[in-house]
């Protein structure tokens, strides 16, 4: 039998451990102001929600100093002559943009010590922020990260003479990762105890090269904590399957990680995952990511 873990650090009452994209089902409360990371936040969130944060901040900004410039009133402006009510707004708004990005046409200008004064803040402020949106630009870029693509399921299939849960992964980016190495924990539900966790057994744990996709095997022998389940066995105990894999990126020249998880429903029973790649007429191999989840069904019952 495989050794048991008393916990892997996950607890023992969540229902999903682990999601799809790797991050943990764990949402964090009760914790105070005082241990917010806006940084780490910045630097973790979507490409989108991250631009089109950085983009409500500047039009809220600029926004903010334009009603300070209507306030104080655009007959103070030189080259700005009153009109309606939302021509001046939004001259006070343009004026503004072109005074927090340091730009200055020239046409419009400020009369006055006041208005120096707040369009010399705004300049100032116009700066810090975008100094601290470039250093937010390059940690996104500069941090190293896995993008490693999964299979849609885990496949139960023929392995030698026995069985064999298959799932299959490639790396999305032309980036080299070398000496990747692999764990898949095995975690279920045990009736009125804690939750079972059990690392699996693979028949490759670690790979030098990551140039095509990496098939892993975990054979199911007699010494595998799902030896001799089925389906409804590993759906009642609300079997779950964690992969983690190490590799060190030869573009950043550090390690990366990838979490992944896979449910007692993403098993597909009797079933062989279909080639990846093939070699054209030029004699160079063609890696087809649109084929990472196709597989074709099998007969368990003739082995």
């Amino acid at each position: 039998m495989s050794k048991q873990f008393n916990d892997l650090g996950l607890g023992t009452k969540v229902k999903r451990l682990v999601n799809q994209d790797g991050s943990f089902n764990v949402k964090r409360i009760g914790l105070g102001l005082s241990t917010v990371n806006l940084y780490q936040d910045l630097i973790k969130m979507s490409w989108l929600k991250f631009l089109a944060l950085v983009t409500a901040c500047l039009f809220l900004i600029n926004g903010l100093f334009a009603i300070i410039y209507f306030l104080v009133g655009v007959e103070n402006f030189s080259g700005m002559a009153p009109g309606k009510l939302g021509d001046d707004i939004l001259q006070c708004f343009f004026f503004s943009f072109q005074t927090f990005t340091t730009v200055g046409y020239g046409h419009i200008a400020p009369r006055g010590n006041l208005l120096s004064l707040i369009a010399a803040i705004e300049a100032m402020t116009g700066l810090m922020i975008f100094a601290i949106i470039t250093g937010l630009l390059y940690g996104r870029f500069a941090k190293p990260s896995a993008k490693i693509l999964y299979s849609d399921n885990m496949l139960v299939g023929p392995f030698g003479d026995g069985l064999g849960l298959h799932f299959r992964v490639v790396n999305r980016r032309k980036s080299t990762i070398m000496d990747i190495n692999a764990r898949v924990i095995y975690s279920h539900q045990e009736k009125g105890k804690s939750r079972f966790y059990a690392p699996l057994e693979l028949e490759r744990n670690q790979v030098t090269l990551f140039p095509l996709n990496w098939t892993l095997v975990h054979p199911i022998t007699d010494k595998s904590p799902i030896y001799g389940k089925s389906f409804e066995e590993l759906s009642k105990m609300d079997a779950e399957f964690i992969v983690v894999l190490k590799g060190y990126d030869d573009t950043f020249s550090q390690d990366v990680n990838s979490i992944h998880s896979y449910r007692h429903e993403e098993i597909i029973w009797g079933a062989r995952f279909e080639p990846m790649y093939a070699t054209n007429d030029n004699n160079v191999v063609e890696l087809d990511f649109s084929r990472l989840s196709r597989f074709e069904r099998i007969n368990l019952s003739q082995r």
